[in-house]
């Protein structure tokens, strides 16, 4: 059992991974459009990121009970995990802020290009 929601975990940053590369596909064409710099590219590196927590993951799945806790309690092996998640995390966050986030201010009938004037 422990096994399987092991398997099951490693569909987070499988899912994470596809989350970004979609984002960064569709910032690409945004930058395209709009001439933007290619900050998109910032997704790629994320990805890239959680390359290392997607392996820790599938690597934990053959460990018995005792191995997974001694894992666990801000070991060096838990940091493999934590530290690459939390900068892939913090870099997609803020490449997205800075693609997207015109969305946030953008109102109903006013041209964000021209500084909603």
């Amino acid at each position: 059992m422990t096994s399987l929601s092991m398997l099951l975990s490693a569909a987070m940053p499988l899912a994470l991974l596809f989350g970004l590369w979609m984002l960064a596909q569709i910032s690409r064409r945004f930058g395209e459009v709009t001439h933007r710099p290619p900050l998109y590219r910032g997704f790629y590196l994320a990805m890239v990121l959680l390359v290392l927590p997607l392996g820790v993951r599938l690597l934990a799945i053959g460990l018995t009970d005792d191995e997974i806790k001694d894992l666990g309690g801000g070991s060096s092996n838990a940091m493999l995990h934590d530290v690459p998640l939390a900068l892939s995390v913090t870099v997609a966050v803020v490449i997205a802020w800075r693609y997207w986030g015109w969305l946030v201010y953008a109102r109903e009938g006013l041209d964000p290009a021209a500084g909603g004037k």
